[in-house]
């Protein structure tokens, strides 16, 4: 799936990125597992604006739902499991808002982290190309009894080794796993929720996590910022 640089944000928090002919008015809601012209509209216009909706088939499925979700984070929205598309998500798409960096003077092919809004964004060439949901570690998990830190770390690092296809690691299962740290990754995997429910990893999901692998090749800097939510 082809994605397009996005220009870089400025200063502010958010900025306002180009208007599109998408208006609230003109869609109607959307709910997961719709089907039909608008939901095409709603995957076109989230590929452009560097969002992985998936395959563009007009079917509101679960990676469009991921989409959706990435998107309304952005935009200072709540979502939801339903991640209904109403009034307010269409007039986002029409004039949405861009995030800023999370770190200064970082390279200009690099992956940030937001864990504070659960968010991946990559770079390339200095510019923006892809944002995705993701799900990060939670604070602890128990194994044989014992509990275990699950804190994704902080901290500037670099993609050292990758992972072709599946493959099990000393955090669990992983697919296409870019390892910044120790057997810390970023990787795909079929359940990535509204919270924080990884080992300590940063899960995409599963087509992103294609996307990702092509994106970050060895060497590429990752920046981590921010606490994930309780």
């Amino acid at each position: 799936m082809a994605l397009v640089p996005a220009v870089a944000a400025p200063a502010t928090a958010y900025a306002v990125a180009a208007t599109s002919p998408v208006s609230a008015q003109a869609n109607p809601t959307l709910h997961f597992g719709d089907k039909g012209a608008a939901v095409t509209r709603l995957q076109q216009r989230l590929i452009a604006l560097h969002y992985d909706p998936g395959t563009v088939d007009g079917q509101y499925g679960s990676q469009t739902r991921f989409a959706v979700w990435a998107f309304q984070k952005v935009q200072g929205m709540h979502p939801t499991q339903a991640a209904p598309v109403g009034k307010l998500t269409w007039a986002a798409l029409a004039k949405p808002k861009t995030p800023k960096s999370i770190v200064k003077g970082g390279a200009k092919n690099r992956a940030e982290v937001n864990l504070s809004r659960q968010l991946l964004y990559i770079y390339k060439g200095g510019k923006l190309v892809l944002i995705s949901h993701i799900s990060s570690g939670r604070a602890y998990y128990y194994q044989n009894g014992q509990k275990i830190n699950a804190r994704t770390p902080t901290g500037n690092y670099a993609v050292y080794r990758k992972a072709k296809g599946w493959e099990t690691g000393p955090l669990g299962k992983l697919y296409k796993g870019n390892y910044f740290l120790r057997g810390y990754a970023i990787h795909g995997e079929p359940d990535v929720p509204l919270y924080p429910a990884s080992h300590g990893c940063v899960r995409t999901p599963m087509h992103t996590a294609d996307i990702v692998a092509n994106l970050l090749p060895i060497g590429t800097k990752v920046y981590l910022r921010g606490k994930a939510p309780a």
